[in-house]
């Protein structure tokens, strides 16, 4: 079930939830810091993608 070169794929959730837990954190402690700005919208959006597209690029660069 878990073969070693697909651990890397198993780093994708710990990251996701340090990323919405700090956002929690953040949220709790300053209410008026996470009002839907850009810097927000775009962590939000785009850093799943982020995280996926370096994961799969260390994948073929590793299989070369």
């Amino acid at each position: 079930m878990f073969d070693k070169g697909n651990l890397k794929y198993f780093l994708i959730w710990p990251v996701s939830l340090l990323l919405s837990g700090l956002f929690k954190l953040i949220g709790y402690l300053n209410p008026n810091f996470l009002i839907i700005n850009n810097f927000l919208l775009l962590s939000l959006v785009f850093g799943p993608a982020i995280l996926v597209t370096i994961i799969l690029v260390f994948k073929k660069f590793s299989n070369s």
